[in-house]
């Protein structure tokens, strides 16, 4: 049976934190080594075997390859230093997360300080999956311009848009853009922060830019130093790195055996998930898997990306089961390739057949459910997932009990919330709502609309005219609404309010105006406060504050 599941939300002050569990547990609050215990226990129970292997013999290998290429990728721009007794490495607990390699915001960069600080709590060690293989999409950066009475976003780019691509194979485009990306964009936030950690700290990711020849690793990197200046000590590894691990190709070979049972799992786990939360629409929170038919046959979708050196756009992957022993997998365009993956065919077989295909460029990358699944079963002993993250892993669950039939090891969960330090330079910002001046002023045009008789002023309602309309409004309300005057008494009384209303037109237009400034001082205010502006907006001090959690923050 699935444990139940708890809903989660960003916390709302600034500065504050979200951790499940906490780091130094308090009284009725769990902790990350009684998590680690049972998730130890969990895996245990997965009685599966993968090829040859049983699944705890392919997690100790899997274990050993992810920390010996991890401590060589990260030690080729920060200081690692690797444990001399191998043996007892592996067998410590080890703590993973993972994002793409983008400027997210301080409460997403939190995960990887959580990672720190819960890897030190259990002596294990800290691994961030750079999840490069996802879509780089964005090449800007929204930074807040303005005051609170009007202020907006304005996207400053870091490189020249060349199309959609996965992170893995995005270099920079336009080095002079790259270059002078920190200063153009701080000079646009100096008014508001004048001395956000970007200046300072993008040089350095133009560097790592240009030594790792990517965009994504350049950003990863830059920020992963900055990281080892704050006392954190992780590892990281890039998903491209690690699918290529020979172990974890063994577990994604396994998978694509399996592709009609994975298929169906996935499809099941999505159709229990949006009957357990009420979603309708069958593309919310994913689209099914699809199931499509050429003179091939039949050919089923599965949760992988595909795509060439030569075009470089991910695509859809479909596979077609049709010929005993070989599994064909195309993207029904342009790509097709026969791979001889069967439930009968050897792990050797499918680490060649996996590694021809890479050494002839073709990428077959795991999609966002599949690259927390492979973290969760094969190597971490903790997952630890933002509310985003957490929110979808009951459909991960739900696949790995109908594929393994056991329920899989649990995940963590931490998020946060920093807002921009705006109040020594707009100190009303704090003090004043212009929600609650702009929910007045609506309801003071409405009320003269519907009730100008409670806001004429003395002389206008000393008026006999006056009098008079408000008399007969009256005593058309006092009317009972029988059939048959029901129409009349109801259009009586709209004309009577638009005469009286009429008396009332400077007023409401003075309301009017005053609602169209407070509507846009709650736009600029949400623009302000957002807690999603990039981490290195903020001033460095700030946001090193935010991160370091030795004061044991925990659930909210």
């Amino acid at each position: 049976m699935p444990p139940s599941r708890r809903t989660y939300a960003p916390p709302e002050p600034s500065g504050a934190r979200l951790l499940d569990p906490p780091v130094v547990p308090g009284p009725g609050s769990g902790s990350i080594e009684a998590l680690v215990d049972n998730n130890r226990l969990l895996r245990a129970a997965l009685d599966v075997r993968i090829g040859d292997m049983r699944l705890w013999e392919l997690v100790a290998a899997t274990r050993r390859e992810v920390l010996m290429v991890a401590a060589e990728y990260t030690g080729h721009y920060r200081d690692v230093t690797r444990p001399a007794d191998v043996a007892d490495w592996i067998a410590r607990p080890i703590i993973v997360g993972g994002h793409q390699p983008e400027l997210f915001h301080p409460g997403v960069w939190l995960k990887n300080s959580a990672l720190d600080a819960y890897a030190r709590q259990v002596g294990g060690t800290a691994i961030n999956l750079v999840v490069d293989t996802d879509r780089c999409g964005r090449v800007t950066v929204p930074v807040p311009v303005g005051t609170p009475a009007s202020a907006r976003t304005e996207e400053v780019p870091f490189d020249a848009f060349s199309g959609e691509s996965a992170w893995e194979e995005r270099s920079v485009v336009d080095a002079d853009c790259f270059a002078t990306f920190g200063d153009r964009a701080s000079d646009l936030l100096e008014p508001l922060v004048p001395r956000p950690i970007l200046r300072r700290w993008w040089p350095l990711a133009v560097e790592r830019a240009r030594a790792s020849h990517r965009l994504g690793l350049g950003l990863a990197q830059a920020r992963h130093m900055l990281e080892e200046r704050f006392g954190l000590e992780t590892l990281e590894l890039p998903v491209s790195e690690m699918v290529r691990l020979p172990t974890v190709m063994v577990f994604v070979g396994w998978l694509l055996a399996h592709a009609r049972k994975l298929h169906e799992a996935y499809n099941d786990a999505l159709a229990i998930y949006r009957r357990e939360r009420r979603v309708r629409g069958r593309g919310r929170p994913m689209p099914d898997l699809l199931v499509r038919h050429d003179s091939d046959g039949e050919w089923i979708e599965l949760p992988w990306w595909m795509w060439s050196r030569d075009d470089l756009r991910r695509r859809r992957v479909f596979a077609n089961t049709s010929t005993p022993g070989m599994l064909v997998l195309s993207d029904m365009e342009t790509l097709r390739v026969e791979l001889p993956i069967a439930a009968d065919t050897s792990p050797s077989t499918w680490i060649d057949a996996l590694s021809r295909m890479e050494e002839h460029a073709v990428r077959l990358r795991p999609r966002a459910i599949v690259t927390p699944l492979i973290a969760r079963l094969l190597l971490a002993d903790v997952f630890v997932h933002g509310i985003g993250g957490a929110a979808y892993d009951g459909i991960t669950d739900e696949i790995v009990r109908r594929l393994v039939g056991s329920d899989p090891p649990r995940h963590a969960v931490v998020s946060g919330t920093l807002r921009l330090p705006l109040e020594g330079v707009f100190p009303e910002l704090e003090r004043d709502d212009p929600a609650a001046g702009l929910a007045a002023a609506q309801a003071l045009v409405r009320d003269i609309r519907f009730h100008p008789e409670r806001h004429l002023t003395a002389p206008a309602a000393a008026s006999e005219q006056v009098r008079e309309l408000i008399a007969a409004k009256r005593r058309w309300i006092d009317t009972h609404p029988t059939l048959t005057l029901s129409a009349r008494r109801c259009r009586e009384i709209r004309s009577i309010n638009v005469q009286l209303a009429a008396l009332l037109d400077g007023e409401r237009a003075a309301t009017e105006g005053r609602s169209v400034r407070f509507a846009e001082a709650v736009k600029a205010r949400t623009v302000l406060r957002a807690r999603d502006h990039a981490w290195c907006l903020f001033p460095e001090n700030m946001v090193k504050t935010f991160l370091l959690l030795e004061n044991g923050a925990g659930p909210a």
